[in-house]
């Protein structure tokens, strides 16, 4: 079980989709999945806002859906209240996406700040000194 997931961006922060836990957790399918994050959904919004898309009917005439994209702690908390005989291995996945993502996050080098407008006053300042302390000629 060595798949890796891929995270989401939703409501400003890295997510799981609900789809991406529910074949490696063996649950017995999203709607199983998705029916208990619903019935704990007021718990795992301690944990934050949990994200949910409305998917309208398909074209062969489904019904609507409601997927779920979890954060971090959404996400562990929900693969070990579906505690099956992946839980453990799900988890380790789901915090090692989430340890890659933020590595990958800091290792972006920060962008250089534009000093130009800085140097700009500084170089006003040192000219206004300059007038100021130049000796007056005599009268």
């Amino acid at each position: 079980m060595a798949k890796s997931f891929t995270l989401h961006t939703a409501d400003g922060e890295p997510r799981i989709h609900d789809l991406e836990l529910a074949a490696p957790l063996a649950f017995g399918g999203p709607k199983r999945l998705r029916d208990l994050i619903n019935r704990k959904s007021r718990e795992l919004a301690l944990y934050g806002v949990l994200h949910a898309v409305e998917k309208p009917s398909g074209v062969k005439g489904r019904r609507p859906t409601r997927e779920f994209f979890l954060n971090q702690d959404q996400a562990i908390r929900i693969v070990m209240l579906a505690d099956t005989v992946t839980s453990v291995e799900v988890c380790a996945m789901v915090v090692k996406a989430f340890i890659e993502h933020g590595r990958s996050q800091c290792s972006a080098p920060p962008s250089a700040p534009d000093l130009a407008p800085i140097l700009s006053i500084l170089q006003q300042i040192a000219d206004t000194l300059a007038l100021l302390t130049k000796p007056m000629a005599p009268r």
